[in-house]
């Protein structure tokens, strides 16, 4: 396992949630680790071929605590 794991969201329509949610809980399998394979095997059947490494995007930068309070309220 990688010293840091990043992970990423993606959004699916809620009935699309529901039935794959159903599926997995069936079969005893997590959601997760049930789309990776597919993805996995769907890319390799492709020839995609497979990164060395993950490329990092830092997260935007959250203000501070005091900031925020400062940009909103006025005393």
């Amino acid at each position: 396992m990688a010293k840091r794991q990043t992970r990423r969201s993606i959004s699916v329509r809620g009935i699309t949630y529901q039935r794959l949610k159903n599926y997995c809980d069936a079969r005893g399998l997590s959601i997760s680790g049930f789309l990776e394979q597919l993805i996995a095997e769907r890319m390799d059947a492709e020839g995609e071929p497979v990164p060395e490494k993950v490329e990092h995007v830092p997260r935007p930068r959250q203000p501070a605590t005091d900031e925020i309070i400062s940009q909103h309220f006025t005393f």
